[in-house]
């Protein structure tokens, strides 16, 4: 005679069996998804039809008793929806953020018309919350550099500040991402817009005053001479106001990782101060959200792009906090960034 938990056995894996397949015809279940609902429900016939297999489990297992096997196997299940899940909403995550990145791009496209001169140089600026300082940064970047025009490009991530209205203020080219995403997505976004408008070279900088303007020759010149398709400033080639912090420890650390990784000598992984040839950006494949650098590098090995490490300077923010999460958590995203970029790679 068959016991009531067995029979609720029964019950619930058929249950699992013809909802699963109810919610794959409505599209709501992917493929991996269901099999990994099969799974669970053939699981769950098997030991509720014969439940000897379980002594089988424990022998392999090496436990004793049925529910410690049963337990086993419960968690092993469970460890799989948890990994499934992760990648879910990682994947929800990245089409929000192409959803935002729409968003911005559409606005740009109605509010700006293209102009017939365009800029050979393209600096685009994430900024968030810069209304102090932005103005100062634009005011110093030169119109051209070595005979190229340059247009700024500043990509406003969600601010809750005048930071746009002072851009605009400035006759700068603002674009807007409604929500806050990271500085990686409105690198991301600023690298459609200046390849939509042919630039032939992307340079990218902070918005805090942090890193010198003038210093946008020093970056794209091995470019233009044929050196590197890949251009980044490092301070500790260079000058750095906060040389021996703790930050400093930070960044010699995770550049040696990064160097291991990428078989490239990199000094300063973190600099936001680069400069990309434009058609060798378009054959990377960018997803991080917010820690862009070493995805940036990882990419540019895996693609092939030649990369070249010039000296700039890092100056002492005078105005406003760092965006940057605090105490451990910085390093701890920054490393789980290399991890991600390096296993994609």
């Amino acid at each position: 005679m068959i016991s009531g938990v067995r029979i609720l056995g029964l019950v619930f894996g058929a249950f699992v069996l013809i909802y699963s397949f109810a919610m794959r015809r409505s599209g709501k279940l992917r493929r991996g998804e269901l099999f990994l609902a099969q799974f669970l429900f053939v699981s769950v016939w098997i030991i509720a039809i014969y439940p000897p297999i379980v002594d089988v489990l424990a022998s392999i297992f090496q436990v004793e008793g049925r529910l410690f096997s049963i337990a086993i196997l419960s968690s092993f299940v469970s460890f799989l929806l948890i990994i499934h899940l992760i990648i879910r909403l990682s994947t929800m995550r990245r089409a929000f953020g192409d959803l935002v990145q729409a968003l911005a791009l559409t606005s740009y496209g109605k509010d700006n018309v293209y102009e017939s001169d365009l800029a050979n140089i393209a600096v685009v600026i994430p900024a968030y919350n810069e209304e102090g300082v932005i103005a100062e940064v634009l005011d110093r970047i030169p119109e051209q550099v070595l005979g190229m025009n340059i247009r700024s490009i500043v990509v406003i991530d969600g601010a809750s500040d005048r930071t746009g209205d002072v851009v605009q203020s400035q006759g700068g080219l603002a674009v807007f991402h409604v929500v806050n995403r990271g500085q990686g997505d409105a690198l991301r976004t600023g690298f459609e817009i200046a390849c939509r408008e042919g630039a032939e070279i992307v340079v990218t900088m902070d918005a805090d005053g942090q890193h010198r303007p003038e210093e946008i020759e020093c970056l794209i010149t091995p470019i233009l001479e044929g050196q590197a398709d890949y251009v980044m400033g490092s301070r500790f080639l260079g000058h750095y106001s906060d040389r021996n912090s703790t930050r400093h420890a930070g960044i010699v650390l995770y550049s040696s990782i990064l160097s291991f990784f990428s078989r490239t000598k990199i000094t300063d992984c973190t600099n936001g101060f680069r400069a990309i040839r434009a058609s060798s950006l378009t054959r990377l494949e960018l997803r991080e959200p917010q820690f862009s650098a070493p995805e940036l590098i990882l990419e540019a090995v895996n693609k092939g792009l030649s990369i070249k490490e010039v000296p700039v300077s890092i100056m002492s923010r005078q105005l406003g906090s760092s965006k940057k999460p605090r105490g451990i958590v910085y390093p701890l995203k920054f490393g789980l960034a290399i991890l991600k970029a390096w296993l994609r790679s």
